[in-house]
């Protein structure tokens, strides 16, 4: 993530990572078949983290466990704050396309073969995930607290 402040993705190479890393580069290949590995490697992390917290929440229409599954959502992502406006624009929105793309894909969210459970998870984590970008883009001005209640109103 370091290499995405100062370098647009299709720039880094897998010396710039190396290097970085402090690793052989034969390192980077018995995990990696290429850089965009490792951004689905990223992308992966974000999108299960957001599932896992997210799929029973949306089975049970907690709306506590809801806003405390979003608070902890967003504080992550404010927490990182700094670090993520370091990393260009063109780099993030490349993270948030791939999640959007793998939302769109997953399996794991249709759960039954009703309506509501095969679209309404979906649709919900990539209002959540678009959401987030825009917050991320705009400078994520608006509080915790603001998020939130913005994104409960959609689950009402």
């Amino acid at each position: 993530m370091d290499l995405m402040t100062g370098k647009l993705y299709m720039d880094i190479s897998v010396t710039d990572i190396v290097t970085r890393a402090g690793v052989a580069i034969a390192s980077f290949y018995r995990n990696f078949n290429s850089i965009d590995d490792v951004i689905n490697a990223i992308s992966d992390e974000i999108l299960e983290e957001l599932i896992e917290d997210l799929s029973p929440i949306l089975l049970h229409h907690d709306e506590r466990r809801c806003r405390k599954f979003l608070f902890n959502h967003f504080y992550r992502i404010e927490s990182r704050h700094e670090q993520i406006k370091k990393i260009r624009f063109e780099n993030m929105s490349i993270i948030f396309n791939k999640n959007e793309d793998k939302i769109q894909k997953n399996e794991a969210l249709v759960k039954s073969d009703t309506i509501n459970d095969k679209y309404i998870a979906v649709g919900i984590i990539g209002l959540i995930n678009s959401i987030t970008k825009k917050w991320v883009d705009t400078g994520m001005k608006e509080t915790l607290e603001e998020m939130i209640n913005f994104l409960m109103s959609f689950f009402n």
